[in-house]
């Protein structure tokens, strides 16, 4: 039997696993081992079928610091998640593991800064860090210096201007007028997988209202759309200051909630919202 747990941020939900709860025989593999273990139960646990159902299995590691080990539902491993690691600091406060206000996390994309601002209902503020817009971080293959206000052709004939950036993990935005999932879902397909993005990408659809409010619909590679994605509204909020279409900081309206991003003086990028519990259970 293991242990889960099930959280949500802004409606992107996620099963939350301690990795000291996990059996041994996974445990005791290498880490290579381990995380291919690692990925077959995410796609086994998000499945919505004969699983849990989630959007993204997050593995709690203490050892030999407080690490968060993230997968996308088909079992792909992704360096951050930013409404999974608001769930991940709940998820550590109501099991015990940390009891401090600030403490830092590790996860693929560097150490990011939990800062738990209210308790009931639950709200953090984390520090996510810089852009990097060097094209070699999002595997994009160009002699450019980025990869921003490009164009991109479609199979359709058309084009599509991109601004494509590491934030997090690998983004996208595409400023829209509106917000039309039938026509932006299958866009969002297309663009998550064409060819010049080697490892594919998440792709944020932004409308701007005004220069203090976005409203933002992502299609998370290895998910499809959801209805949050943390890092792509920090995304998003980059493209659009860089864009001066917003100031430093903005409201990312998405379908369940509303997250608060800023940017600040030393370029690092600030990300408060909430986290709410839903379950626990245990996994035969």
């Amino acid at each position: 039997m293991i242990s889960i747990s099930k959280y949500h941020g802004c409606g992107n939900n996620f099963v939350i696993v301690r990795e000291s709860d996990l059996p041994k025989a996974i445990t005791m593999k290498d880490e290579a081992a381990r995380i291919e273990m690692y990925s077959q139960l995410a796609v086994n646990l998000c499945c919505v079928n004969t699983g849990v159902g989630a959007d993204g299995f997050i593995v709690v590691r203490e050892e030999p610091q407080l690490e968060m080990v993230f997968f996308n539902q088909d079992g792909s491993r992704a360096p951050m998640c930013g409404n999974g690691i608001r769930c991940f600091a709940q998820y550590c406060m109501d099991k015990g593991i940390r009891d401090e206000a600030v403490y830092p996390v590790a996860t693929l994309a560097g150490e990011m800064i939990v800062n738990v601002t209210q308790d009931e209902p639950f709200r953090v503020r984390i520090n996510m860090g810089k852009p990097v817009m060097d094209p070699a971080a999002i595997g994009v293959e160009t002699d450019e210096e980025n990869f921003l206000g490009k164009e991109i052709a479609l199979k359709d004939g058309s084009t599509v201007k991109v601004d494509s950036f590491f934030m997090g993990t690998v983004h996208t935005v595409v400023f829209v007028d509106d917000i039309d999932i039938d026509v932006l879902e299958p866009l969002g397909e297309e663009i998550c997988n064409h060819p010049v993005y080697t490892e594919k990408t998440n792709v944020n659809f932004v409308k701007v209202i005004d220069q203090q409010n976005l409203e933002v619909l992502t299609y998370e590679r290895g998910v499809g759309i959801t209805f949050a994605c943390g890092t792509g509204a920090c995304a998003s909020v980059v493209a659009a200051s860089m864009a001066g279409m917003t100031g430093n900081s903005a409201d990312v309206q998405l379908k369940l909630g509303t997250l608060g991003i800023a940017i600040e003086d030393d370029g690092n990028v600030y990300m408060e919202g909430p986290s709410v519990h839903i379950l626990d259970g245990t996994l035969e």
